[in-house]
């Protein structure tokens, strides 16, 4: 399954655009789905995908064949979904508090300032540790943990089998708890 990709992949970068497009029926699902836990609306979806497969054609030189494509296209899906839905959260926060006539601040002045920095703190650690872990087992990560996926689902959408995302998930905390101890320890 994931030779079958690569090879396609390969085609694509050829100007094969009918291997284009059995990668987009081999993957649309996936990523429909993905759209649907983010927006919550079929056509919001529809349009995501689009935009997904557009951005995966526009970076596909930049694939290198160390993780299955399935993972490599749906890490771009996810990064695409969160910039989405957090920039279309904020836009409707603003537009509601224009509304009511209300001046959009960006930040909680309310809010403890030392809860703030330790949150803020917490947050960037996090986030550097998950991009010091490799590619595969920081997707599978965030499926699981961020997204509540199953690991049953996480198998399906990435195209690799039950047992190697179990293995995944284990190998990941365990880099994970290394990287913090060292952090901690530092």
């Amino acid at each position: 399954m994931e030779n079958d990709d690569n090879l396609l992949v390969l085609k694509i970068v050829k100007g094969n655009t009918d291997a284009f497009r059995q990668i987009v029926e081999k993957h649309q699902s996936k990523i429909f789905y993905l759209g649907l836990k983010f927006f919550h609306n079929p056509e919001e979806a529809e349009d995501f995908v689009q935009d997904v497969f557009l951005r995966a054609y526009e970076k596909l030189a930049t694939f290198r064949g160390r993780v299955p494509f399935g993972a490599w296209l749906y890490r771009i899906a996810y990064n695409l979904a969160v910039n989405k839905y957090h920039f279309n959260r904020r836009r409707l926060t603003e537009l509601s508090l224009e509304e009511h006539g209300l001046e959009v601040e960006t930040e909680d002045r309310e809010a403890n300032p030392e809860v703030k920095l330790s949150d803020d703190e917490f947050r960037k650690r996090v986030r550097m540790i998950l991009n010091e872990i490799p590619d595969i087992y920081n997707i599978i990560i965030k499926m699981h943990y961020f997204d509540n996926l199953k690991l049953a689902q996480i198998s399906g959408i990435l195209g690799i089998s039950l047992n190697t995302v179990k293995s995944h998930v284990f190998r990941a905390k365990k880099a994970i708890k290394r990287k913090i101890a060292a952090f901690e320890g530092a």
